[in-house]
């Protein structure tokens, strides 16, 4: 993660509270990590504020969570569109799943479900910024619904 957030640049999240009490906890059981984990929390911007003072659409019906703004934005991106993890909790019982279980074939299995929910969890966060940041090519395509 370290490497991957590198040391400039903003890092996008939805619900900043929750992305960055899970860094002070990496911070916490990696104290050799503590400084650049931290780094990192100084450079979040939280996309739930701006979702919640600048857009709405009726298919959210009442609900701020990323899996309802999502689909509103990018209707092309979908969770229910994943196979096995398609939210947090499943996240984490997968993960708990596949360090208890012996199954190599099980592991591997999870380990590609998890990789495809972080994945789109990431590209999330792209398409949210594109379009509250008025990129017209995102913009279209939410009113297109393509």
């Amino acid at each position: 993660m370290i490497e991957t957030c590198g040391t400039h640049g903003a890092v996008f999240v939805y619900n900043a509270g929750f992305e960055k009490a899970r860094i002070r906890e990496l911070a916490d059981r990696f104290p050799e990590l503590k400084l650049p984990l931290l780094a990192i929390n100084k450079r979040v911007v939280d996309l739930l504020p701006i979702a919640r003072q600048h857009y709405y659409h009726p298919d959210q019906h009442g609900s701020w969570s990323i899996k309802k703004v999502l689909p509103a934005v990018a209707p092309d991106l979908s969770y229910g569109d994943l196979e096995g993890v398609q939210d947090g909790g499943m996240a984490m019982t997968a993960f708990l799943e596949a360090i208890a279980t012996t199954d190599q074939n099980r592991k591997s299995q999870i380990e590609q479900q998890l990789i495809k929910y972080c994945e789109l969890d990431t590209f999330a966060m792209v398409r949210l910024w594109q379009f509250f940041s008025g990129d017209s090519n995102t913009i279209q395509m939410a009113k297109d619904g393509s």
